[in-house]
């Protein structure tokens, strides 16, 4: 049956096992920061850096995509990344401090840098221009699946034996995925490109280092602390310095050329408040519903398990049915508004608050995101041209992957600045409480810029 797949459908195959394993990879963890938190002594707060670490090396990882799959071909950087993971995934696995924790996470995202940009590059190459939504389904069941069973399968490890286990339950996804790209995927032929732009990796590394490091500290050590104010300046300045040396070089690393096509362009933007606000109580709630509610991590899990389930649920009809005869624009407005609504009611809650309730307002969280993922997935492309595809996908990936950074930074530092850490009860309900209304926020911006999104630009997507 399987050997009479199409080479589409074995491409989003592989994909698929490959972006399985690095999205649950991304949320298993958050279940297990007490855990962790207890294990090297911390404050619960203070373990962000091993998600900060993981999604900036993401990021910057991302940008470099577009280069490296032209110069050494797509399936050959596909197999190293996937290679790399597993390898990686170990050592998370067999860290001794948590030093030694963060900068394996650091590496792990490093390789997981390459498989999102690469794999989008080979599917969405495989897949006609009037089957994007088709893809984009594909993507987005897997999209929400992995991380909704990140955090049961992480409750799970955790209630029967090591933590060491979240990260090595990889090895096995990740070996099954690496044959199948062996065996699957296509050789490809490199393209001619210049040398690596080794200044805006520099800068972009910089750039995104120093930024995520203010945002993170400033509630803690203060907005108007020195560090604090030199590290916020200086990425501003470093990222101006980016897009300012890439658009004078003819094979720049990020090429922001691309960005003057209005579709490519909007949704970029539109991608960062949203995956922003989404990640963020991703990355809150568990923390609330364990420390402050006194949960396990398993129930924790299938407390947060019913968002993916609305968003398999949305997305499925969404890519069916309603893309072509609604378009992209209304829909992610639509999905915005609900988003951000579901978003600020979750953040009422308290210790008290029954777990059914929890599980009801995720699938409507859940239900009001799959209307948004779908026709941004399927309409940033529309007016790419096949031939710039890598470089297309490493902008997009670069965006997507540094926003939930930006999200788990936004509010952690709301909570350490509005009473997460304090010694009373009331005020870390209070903290939580903030950090939650602060992603909802994201929304509200996103649903502002949706408005420019035009479903003329993406008339080729929604084509029957």
């Amino acid at each position: 049956m399987i050997a009479r797949w199409a080479y589409k459908d074995k491409v989003a195959a592989v994909f698929i096992a490959a972006m399985f394993m690095q999205i649950m990879d991304g949320t298993i963890i958050n279940v297990a920061l007490p855990t962790l938190a207890d294990e090297f002594g911390v404050q619960a707060p203070e373990m962000d850096w091993t998600v900060l670490s993981f999604t900036i090396a993401l990021g910057v990882m991302t940008a470099s995509a577009g280069w490296f799959g032209d110069r050494f071909g797509l399936r050959k950087v596909f197999l190293i990344a996937l290679g790399g993971f597993i390898v990686t995934s170990a050592l998370c696995g067999s860290a001794q401090s948590l030093d030694q924790l963060v900068a394996s996470r650091a590496l792990q995202g490093a390789s997981a840098g390459l498989i999102t940009p690469i794999g989008s590059s080979l599917l969405f190459s495989a897949f006609p221009l009037s089957e994007r939504s088709v893809a984009s389904r594909k993507v987005v069941t897997v999209a929400v699946i992995a991380p909704a069973l990140g955090p049961i399968v992480g409750g799970a490890i955790l209630e029967v034996t090591s933590w060491r286990w979240i990260f090595l339950v990889n090895v096995p996804i990740g070996l099954t995925a690496l044959v199948l790209a062996a065996i699957w995927l296509r050789t490809d032929d490199p393209e001619p490109t210049g040398a690596f732009d080794i200044s805006g990796f520099v800068l972009l590394c910089a750039g995104i280092g120093l930024g995520m490091y203010g945002i993170s500290r400033g509630g803690e050590r203060g907005w108007s602390s020195p560090a604090i104010l030199l590290s916020l300046g200086s990425s501003v300045l470093l990222l101006a310095m980016l897009v300012r040396v890439e658009l004078r070089k003819a094979t720049p690393l990020l090429q922001f050329r691309l960005l003057r096509e209005r579709m490519f362009r909007t949704c970029n933007v539109l991608s960062l408040p949203t995956y922003a606000g989404f990640m963020s109580l991703i990355y809150v709630l568990p923390l609330f519903l364990q420390d402050e509610a006194g949960h396990s991590p398993l129930e924790v899990g299938l407390a947060m398990f019913p968002q993916p389930v609305g968003v398999l649920v949305t997305s499925q009809i969404v890519g069916r049915y309603l893309y072509k005869r609604v378009g992209p624009r209304r829909l992610m407005l639509a999905g915005a508004v609900l988003a951000g609504v579901i978003s600020a009611g979750i953040g009422l809650i308290d210790t008290d608050t029954n777990l059914h309730v929890v599980r009801v307002a995720m699938f409507a969280r859940g239900a009001a995101m799959g209307l948004f993922f779908v026709p941004i997935q399927a309409a940033v492309y529309a007016r790419i041209e096949p031939q710039v595809m890598t470089r297309a996908t490493a902008i997009y990936g670069t965006s997507r992957q540094v926003a939930p950074a930006l999200g788990v930074a936004i509010s952690s530092t709301v909570l350490a600045a509005s009473g997460g850490t304090s010694v009373l009860a009331s005020e870390r309900l209070g903290g939580y409480q903030a950090a939650m209304f602060a992603g909802a926020a994201m929304f509200a911006v996103a649903a502002v810029i949706t408005l420019w999104i035009r479903d003329e630009d993406a008339a080729a997507t929604m084509v029957d």
